[in-house]
């Protein structure tokens, strides 16, 4: 383990409002006293990339070039050595206590929507599976829906420590007005699903959603692409083809969804009809990997780890070369990392890679 403060030659003592300069598009952006330079760059509409905001992706990465802050977590188990030495920070980590500059690569969003925070009640709650419900809220107040498919919202309840994060399940264009539906999973010692899951809780007790956040959406380009999801993770990938098919997106593209049994299988008849409405000049295969099915069950389909099966179906019984394609990957860390790597290793580029890790810590 790397001590960051060895490092942190830029670590000041006192957070307070500051002006941080973002190069290289030289704009300047107001951080208050107790917000991280991520929560302030999003609020003030810049395309900043980040996924998890607890310090486990380092999506959100950046150089410090001028000025001080202060880290509220430990990231060197996040950053390298060789980046801390260089001056990186994690934005969703970092307080400045000066006015700083700080370097980063935006994403290609000419405009990110502005999030915005809205109460709420659960109009729907129902069992998916034994441990994932979907929910459907209903805001208090009209509310547009300008979030981007693959994007996430934070959701909370009054005296919750703070709020926790999950991902638009439907695209923009088949929501409700006022309406965002989620697929939550269960997580043991969780605050806000123990409540949710809870069958006395009051169903007219308010919820606060603040969103969209994220930096997982479908980028423009002519090229096939793969989606992985697993558990929960079914969510934005679920919304990100919707609105593709929606949008006529000619593009091949091979959809996995590992689960554990059948069981774990859920939205199979919309994850169907996603198929049949994609465009058909162009491929769409979509393939249910299951991999503790019982070996004596009516199951026909594909079995083992979702990865193993891609390298094993995909490069090596069909040959499929993968360079100069996009990924797009969603759910458990170990499914995600384990993803990229056979996908690196087959070829193609660390960029053209995108995911969404769902960690229990950010949901406890």
């Amino acid at each position: 383990m790397v001590n960051l403060y060895k490092y942190l030659w830029f670590y000041g003592t006192t957070p307070r409002d500051s002006h941080i300069t973002v190069l290289p598009i030289n704009k300047q952006i107001l951080v208050k006293q107790n917000q991280s330079v991520l929560s302030a760059a999003l609020e003030q509409g810049l395309d900043w990339p980040h996924d998890c905001k607890f310090g486990t992706c380092s999506t959100c990465k950046c150089k410090l070039i001028k000025g001080k802050i202060q880290p509220t977590s430990d990231y060197s188990y996040t950053l390298s050595k060789d980046e801390l030495k260089n001056d990186y920070i994690l934005a969703c980590q970092a307080r400045p206590t000066m006015d700083s500059t700080i370097e980063v690569e935006l994403g290609d969003l000419e405009e990110r929507p502005i999030a915005k925070k809205n109460n709420a009640t659960i109009k729907i709650a129902e069992m998916l599976t034994s441990d994932i419900m979907k929910i459907v809220i209903e805001t208090d107040n009209d509310v547009d829906h300008n979030e981007i498919a693959g994007m996430w919202a934070e959701l909370s309840i009054p005296g919750l420590d703070r709020p926790r994060s999950y991902s638009f399940a439907s695209a923009p264009h088949n929501a409700k007005p006022r309406e965002f539906t989620f697929f939550i999973r269960k997580v043991s010692g969780g605050k806000f699903t123990e409540w949710l899951f809870d069958e006395n809780r009051d169903p007219d007790e308010c919820v606060i959603i603040n969103g969209p956040f994220g930096s997982f959406y479908l980028r423009e380009k002519k090229t096939p692409f793969i989606c992985i999801a697993g558990g929960s993770g079914l969510a934005p990938i679920k919304a990100l083809l919707e609105d593709a098919a929606k949008n006529n997106i000619e593009r091949d593209v091979i959809f996995l969804f590992g689960a554990r049994t059948q069981e774990d299988l859920y939205c199979m008849k919309e994850l169907s009809e996603i198929k049949d409405q994609w465009d058909k000049k162009v491929n769409f295969d979509f393939i249910p990997v299951l991999n503790m099915e019982p070996e004596d069950s009516d199951w026909s389909g594909a079995r083992g780890l979702v990865t193993d099966f891609f390298e094993k179906e995909y490069i090596q019984r069909q040959g499929i070369k993968i360079e100069g394609w996009q990924a797009y990957l969603c759910g458990p860390p170990p499914m995600v990392d384990a993803a990229q790597a056979v996908l690196e290793k087959n070829g193609l580029n660390t960029k053209d890679i995108f995911f969404d890790k769902f960690t229990d810590e950010s949901n406890k």
